[in-house]
């Protein structure tokens, strides 16, 4: 079975760059026994152990056979014998030993790791000559990136997740945006067992975390990994290897929660998995894009793809494509996560200037584009590896992975630290509410959608609970946006909600005769039968109710507050009434399946004394008058 959730891991940490690799075509030695020792040493299923002896041997065939040094501290290197690692290769830097220029580099790149920037600058400018110019500048620049990244630390102070971690490796943190549910993998390879992984969760109960729990309901005898919930925690995407279904080696799953249980796995197949391997998935809060990794163009990238929610939950997944720049670089990009206000990303990365080898980025998306990646800072990364950064929807709190703050002793633990203010995202409130039948009260499975003011900007999409009806929702701490709810068989509900609702309940009433809603979100210029361009959510939700359900034919019923006189009003209620029948009738619903009428000021639902009162006054009902074709 592929361990590939730590082979990940493995790679990131121990391997040094390309230029330690062995080379494919002339070795700098004619000593043939030389070649086969080192050939042997290189060959698949070889310990490291071994390999060093063999490398041993190779040099006493030929002491100048500069590949076997590469290889030797790269092995080294991969042992965490960093000092010896170096020893190698300074046993190369000689007078008389071929590409001193390379290995010099080499020293210079394991120095850099090790964070050790300052001799590595050193080391570069002692550099004879002009070979290998472009990439020894390069690696000067990222130096003194590193340095300025020291010489100016942010905040630091990490507090371990005790009751989320275990006795064994605890990696790839994930939380709910209201940060209620946690999850990791958890590997037993410290425990000297076979690495076997597996899902585990943890519930925040009264600002305390439970003792994380096995994922029973996901778990295999097989690895599972890399898993993330949705924001709502409604879903949870995960990576496992080798299955009987599997498109390649490694596939991306995700299971839909239903109270305390998760559903069965679901490969949705292609175009998102491939044969070649893909890993780290994560919903976007709008729950219309995936974000994830791939190996598809030969190295490790950030790809997303388009996402439709189907009836049930189900998951539809469109158009796979790579981020592309300035995100993706020429070398690995890793463990994306986008946050709760759908515009941070926080990532993994060796390409941006950073500390050495994988550092934390975040990239601001405004207008579909994505801004220059920042590293997030030092001490937060380090000369190491740092990845799976993760934040919760207020954005104060940040949780990763680290074997380094307590000590390798402990193994990977997850830690949880302030997020420093530069890489914070926009704040975002949650909503707890329940979508239930509005005549039996039974709870129902439905849409659920939070829009912005234009009417097509989606903030947050997701599926009620189908066991209880309930969701969690975000908006921004700050505005009014649209929110609405629909499901087969039933008329859908719209309203407008903002930060200062903590939880509402939502009742979607059957699409029978005499059933009406009004459209909260339909907007008119002042005194005006205009509509205004931001209430388009609910003309296109009106429309495809109307194309769904051809039997249903709807009265628009228009209606005013008190202010002017009743002719005036009687007019007004009717033009906005037929406004609404007009723009259906010209994305092709057929005229006779609408009536109109305007009732003025005659029918309020509320005071005319306030403002408030008349802008509940100022309304468009939509009622059922007949279904022939019923749909329940």
């Amino acid at each position: 079975m592929r361990h590939f959730i730590l082979a990940i891991l493995a790679v990131m940490t121990l391997t040094m760059t390309a230029q330690s690799s062995v080379p494919s075509a002339r070795f700098h030695t004619n000593n043939k026994k030389a070649i086969e020792l080192l050939q042997q040493a290189t060959s698949y299923g070889v310990d490291r152990h071994t390999k060093l002896v063999l490398l041993q041997k190779a040099l006493q065939k030929d002491d100048k056979f500069v590949e076997v040094y590469w290889e030797a501290s790269r092995t080294w290197n991969s042992l965490d014998s960093t000092e010896k690692a170096l020893a190698v290769l300074r046993s190369a830097d000689t007078d008389g030993m071929p590409e001193r220029t390379t290995t010099e580099i080499m020293i210079a790149e394991l120095l850099m790791m090790t964070g050790r920037f300052d001799e590595a600058i050193t080391t570069l400018k002692s550099i004879p000559g002009n070979e290998f110019m472009q990439h020894r500048t390069s690696l000067e620049k990222r130096c003194q990136t590193s340095l300025d990244l020291i010489n100016n630390p942010v905040d630091f102070h990490p507090v371990n997740l005790e009751a989320v971690n275990t006795e064994m490796d605890d990696y790839f943190p994930s939380i709910t945006a209201d940060g209620k549910i946690f999850s990791t993998t958890v590997s037993d390879r410290n425990l000297n067992r076979q690495g076997q992984e597996d899902l585990y969760w943890s519930v925040n109960v009264d600002g305390k975390w439970q003792k994380s729990r096995p994922l029973n309901d996901l778990n295999t005898i097989g690895n599972e990994g890399s898993q993330s919930f949705s924001a709502d925690g409604r879903y949870m995407f995960f990576v496992a290897c080798d299955r009987k279904e599997s498109d390649g080696g490694c596939d991306i799953y995700y299971s839909i929660r239903m109270g305390e249980r998760w559903s069965l796995p679901i490969n949705p197949g292609a175009p998102l998995n491939t044969t070649n391997w893909e890993s780290n998935p994560v919903l976007s809060p709008a729950g219309n894009e995936l974000f994830y990794v791939t190996n598809r163009d030969g190295q490790s990238d950030i790809w997303h793809c388009d996402v439709v929610i189907g009836e049930g939950g189900r998951l539809t997944f469109k158009n796979p494509r790579p981020l592309g720049s300035p995100v993706n670089t020429k070398k690995d990009e890793y463990a994306p996560f986008i946050h709760a206000d759908n515009k941070t990303l926080y990532f993994a990365s060796k390409g941006h200037p950073g500390l050495g080898q994988n550092d934390i980025f975040y990239s601001r998306r405004e207008n579909g584009q994505w801004s220059k990646p920042k590293n997030i800072g030092y001490p937060i990364n380090t000369s190491g590896d740092e990845m799976s950064f993760v934040v919760t929807a207020a954005g104060d709190k940040a949780y990763f992975a680290s074997n380094k703050i307590e000590g390798g002793s402990r193994g990977y633990d997850i830690y949880e630290i302030d997020l420093p203010k530069p890489a914070k995202p926009q704040s975002m409130h949650c909503v707890y509410g329940k979508i239930i039948d509005a005549e039996s009260h039974k709870p129902l499975s439905a849409f659920i959608e939070i829009f912005d003011t234009d009417g097509k900007t989606k903030i947050f999409e997701s599926v009620s609970d189908k066991s209880d009806g309930s969701f969690t929702a975000f908006l921004p701490t700050e505005g009014i946006k649209g929110i609405d709810a629909r499901k087969k068989g039933y008329l859908f509900y719209t309203d407008h909600i903002n930060a200062s609702t903590d939880s509402i309940i939502i009742a979607l009433h059957p699409a029978i005769e005499g059933n009406s809603i009004v459209l909260n979100n339909l907007y008119f210029a002042t005194n005006s039968a205009v509509i205004e361009s931001r209430s388009y959510s609910d003309i296109q939700h009106l429309y495809e109710f109307l194309t769904q359900n051809a039997g249903v034919t709807i009265h628009i019923v228009g209606h005013t507050d008190n202010t002017g006189t009743n002719a005036i009003n009687n007019q007004l209620s009717l033009d906005r009434a037929n406004a609404l029948k007009e723009a259906l009738v010209r994305k092709g619903i057929k005229e006779e399946r609408i009536t109109t009428d305007g009732k003025g000021s005659s029918e309020p639902i509320d005071t005319n004394d306030t403002e408030e009162g008349r802008a509940k006054n100022r309304r468009v009902e939509i009622r059922i008058n007949s279904n022939k074709a019923p749909i329940r």
